[in-house]
């Protein structure tokens, strides 16, 4: 006979699953968690979408404007780390609040710049304020979701791909109507108001559950966790190859190819449906074939390498729109897959920590394939061997997540 109790990853949880007493609570959770995180995305994405003419307006020379994403991108990775260790230990609500509410502050701000160098501080604040978000939202997502964790992780990870739809549809019209200054001032209200509501709504647990918290030798016990450290390792040889292709797609169509940039603009439209779909569809995955995740993850980081063979060869105007939404697909499908790895693997005590110190290193692929394949594009303006440089990550990728060990399970009898 079975007892009411299990031993995952470590830790005596009770075997009732938390959305037996949630009901459908959890799923109002999720979607007011996703509003808040695109709405947090645009905030992140906005800069790009009008960057050539507010950096006219500004006077910023047209080469440092990218310097401003990136330091968004160095707070960003700074912050992920911390804010899922005060989600272990205060909780995600308050960490949400206390990630989002300056963030809005700050996008806000931004309207008042006037130099170069306030332009860089208020970015690198509001990336540090953005990036503990993560781990808040990842530890309050493992709690309320067991066995549909998958399919909340992946519904939840589409905010970056509407985000930067609603970001370049939305962002550069209102400021060619209203200013730049309004469109940033609008963002501000807009995050405030969302985050206001994520607070009010988001719990840490289900009635009857409480949200564990953890102490220090827990979180160093974290960093001995060996599918933890190899799901971080995989994710950054995966991410790498996302981001790879992403910065240099556009370029790799019109330069390599001689597509005009409206065309290569639709087939990587393509791209982006493809991404959009994959993350539910891989996330309904993990659910169904839960201790298969690993190889799922694995068998789509190898196809995502063979899709860039295919793309590079290909020829043909229809076999770009025809390839391009796989690629997209394959390109972002493992996303939640390694999600459920990483917190299969720690536990909900230590989901916050772990999403904080994944995030960390899977932003180091994200920071170097742009510019290994744009050095290795520029000096030889060869399709293949950028995408061969591409391809590398994933196969590294592959290879690490290969050595994974299945989560222990252990039921007491």
């Amino acid at each position: 006979m079975k007892s009411n109790t299990q031993l995952v990853a470590g830790e005596l949880m009770p075997a009732v699953a938390p959305q037996a007493a949630s009901g459908g609570y959890r799923w109002i959770i999720l979607l007011v968690i996703w509003t808040a995180f695109t709405v947090s995305c645009v905030d992140r994405f906005a800069w790009a979408s009008i960057a050539a003419p507010v950096g006219h307006v500004l006077g910023f020379r047209l080469a440092l404007l990218g310097s401003l994403t990136t330091a968004f991108y160095v707070g960003y990775t700074v912050s992920c780390p911390i804010g899922g260790i005060l989600a272990d230990k205060i909780g995600s609500r308050a960490t949400l609040a206390m990630s989002m509410f300056p963030l809005a502050i700050l996008t806000f701000c931004f309207s008042f710049i006037h130099t170069f160098t306030a332009g860089i501080v208020l970015h690198l604040l509001m990336g540090f304020a953005a990036g503990a978000e993560y781990g808040a939202t990842i530890k309050v997502l493992t709690i309320w979701f067991s066995k549909d964790k998958g399919r909340a992780f992946g519904i939840w990870a589409t905010g970056t791909s509407v985000s930067v739809v609603i970001a370049n549809a939305t962002v550069p019209r209102f400021a060619a109507a209203y200013g730049w200054q309004s469109a940033y001032q609008m963002l501000g209200i807009a995050t405030f108001v969302f985050t206001a509501i994520c607070v009010l709504v988001v719990k840490n647990a289900p009635a009857g559950h409480s949200a564990p918290r953890i102490t220090g030798a827990q979180f160093m016990s974290l960093l001995r966790n060996r599918n933890i450290v190899l799901v971080a390792l995989g994710g950054a040889g995966a991410l790498y190859g996302t981001l790879g292709f992403v910065s240099w797609a556009n370029a790799l169509l019109t330069v390599a190819h001689g597509l005009s940039p409206v065309i290569a603009g639709s087939v990587l439209m393509g791209f982006g449906v493809g991404a959009f779909l994959s993350k539910p569809l891989f996330g309904w995955l993990y659910d169904t074939l839960n201790g298969y995740a690993k190889l799922v993850a694995v068998a789509d980081l190898l196809i995502f390498i063979a899709l860039l063979a295919v793309f590079g060869n290909c020829s043909s105007m229809t076999g770009y729109y025809v390839i391009a939404p796989f690629l997209g697909a394959a390109a972002y499908g493992y996303t939640p897959l390694l999600i459920g790895l990483y917190t299969q693997a720690s536990g909900p005590r230590l989901a916050g920590a772990a999403a904080g110190f994944v995030n960390t290193v899977w932003s180091i692929g994200s920071f170097i394939s742009p510019m290994l394949a744009g050095y290795v594009f520029a000096h030889g303006r060869s399709l293949y061997m950028t995408l061969l440089v591409i391809a590398a990550g994933p196969l590294m990728g592959a290879v690490i997540l290969c050595l994974v060990r299945k989560a222990p399970v252990v039921k007491a009898c």
